[in-house]
């Protein structure tokens, strides 16, 4: 049975925030692969992605399964690469290219790939391949084992051998060659391209490169920020819906959201003192186990938007910047945002940020990220984060998305009015 304690504490400028005291169920086993719950995707092209949209660096990866040093730089460069994967900064392509390399069967080899994807289980079945360069050498792309590797992996045989007899493959495989011909650049495999600029791929070249982007992605945000803090932002004249509740008064937010075993939720309203004045906005708080700590997702909605009197249109994004530091976290903590980044909720583009806050008085250290959006007139903003700030680096941001990928918006029964000043 899950206990849970609801504390607001105001502080001397009337900010609030929320603590959720839980008894939280047993963890759940650690992933059984190292691509557990991580984004899986395909590009354009149908070639594999792996990771979430929103990353800030695009790594592209041509390689050969019958190219014995494609193999070695992915066995010391993926590990790396997937743990950027896992943290939201990276999102990988993978093209698959055969014939350039001294181990038979590259091709079949090449064609298995594709067939992996179609079933959902590419990124373990190239682990398999590479490994087998080594341990198998000529005998390593045989259609025994092949089948047999996607077999262990799950595959179905009957979709595993309607694949591989269709032409399906060779399609994909056509693109990726030339995709690679277009490449000024490419002399051999692996070749490697960072936000479409090639790189030197031994790993500590390659992490070289992406700390660089995401650094100078840092200064740029760092930039920005000291611009828009130097305008004052006023509230919207535009058509938007409120809801004012009465303070603690429960308000059920017009959509619905699929939450795991073990997740609690609650409803209220909370009294900010924002920029224009004192306003009451509806909340709903959920939160509940993930892998390595505790999950939480924290929804304000029904808010007016404020934006810089230069803009043309209200910004949900500033909004929930402003949010961030006025009800989510208590006043004393030190809350970083990241760059302006596209998330999704319920199948729909929202606009966001990664955010962390440390050395609170009372909380425990976080980060997370926040998605805003607007449907039905209303505005709404997703916070997700973990305790202990260090759950982040494992699946957790994995499980939370997936539950603001269950959420499906209902029109709410309301009569729109322009929102205030």
């Amino acid at each position: 049975m899950i206990a849970t304690q609801l504390r607001r504490i105001w502080g001397t400028r009337c900010a609030v925030f929320l603590v959720i005291l839980l008894y939280v169920l047993p963890l759940s086993a650690q992933p059984a692969n190292r691509y557990e719950n991580l984004p899986q995707s395909q590009s354009f092209e149908g070639f594999p992605q792996l990771g979430y949209p929103s990353a800030l660096v695009d790594v592209k990866v041509y390689a050969a399964f019958d190219d014995p040093a494609s193999g070695a730089f992915w066995a010391d460069s993926s590990e790396a690469l997937i743990q950027r994967v896992r943290n939201g900064e990276v999102r990988l392509t993978f093209i698959p290219l055969f014939g350039v390399g001294t181990i038979p069967g590259g091709r079949g080899a090449a064609r298995a790939a594709v067939c992996a994807q179609e079933q959902n289980v590419f990124w373990q079945y190239i682990d398999q391949l590479f490994a087998s360069q080594s341990a198998s050498g000529d005998e390593a792309f045989t259609g025994e084992l092949l089948l047999q590797g996607a077999l262990n992996l799950g595959a179905t045989e009957g979709q595993w051998a309607e694949c591989n007899a269709s032409d399906g493959p060779d399609v994909i495989l056509s693109d990726a060659q030339r995709a690679v011909e277009n490449e000024a650049n490419f002399t051999a495999t692996p070749y490697v391209l960072v936000n479409n600029s090639p790189s030197l791929t031994d790993n500590e070249s390659l992490e070289f490169t992406i700390d660089l982007i995401v650094q100078d992605a840092n200064n740029q945000l760092a930039t920005q920020s000291a611009v828009e803090a130097e305008v004052t932002p006023e509230a919207t004249e535009v058509d938007v819906l409120q809801i004012d509740p009465l303070s603690h008064q429960a308000v059920e937010p017009p959509l619905t959201i699929s939450l795991p075993e073990g997740w609690s939720f609650a409803y209220d309203a909370l009294v900010l003192q924002d920029i224009d004045g004192i306003r009451p906005i509806p909340f709903a708080f959920y939160q509940g186990p993930v892998t390595g700590g505790t999950g939480t997702i924290v929804l304000l909605w029904g808010f007016p938007n404020l934006v810089n009197i230069n803009a043309l249109e209200p910004d949900v994004w500033m909004d929930g910047t402003r949010l961030l530091r006025l009800a989510i976290f208590e006043a004393g903590c030190n809350v970083g945002t990241d760059l302006r980044r596209n998330y999704s909720v319920g199948g729909m583009q929202a606009v966001g940020t990664q955010f962390a806050s440390v050395d609170c008085p009372q909380l425990a250290d976080t980060r997370g990220w926040f998605a805003g959006l607007r449907q039905f007139n209303l505005n709404f903003v997703f916070y997700a984060y973990t305790e202990p700030i260090t759950a982040m680096d494992g699946t957790a941001p994995a499980e939370l998305q997936a539950i603001l990928d269950s959420v499906q918006f209902v029109m709410p029964e309301l009569t729109p009015e322009p929102a205030s000043e």
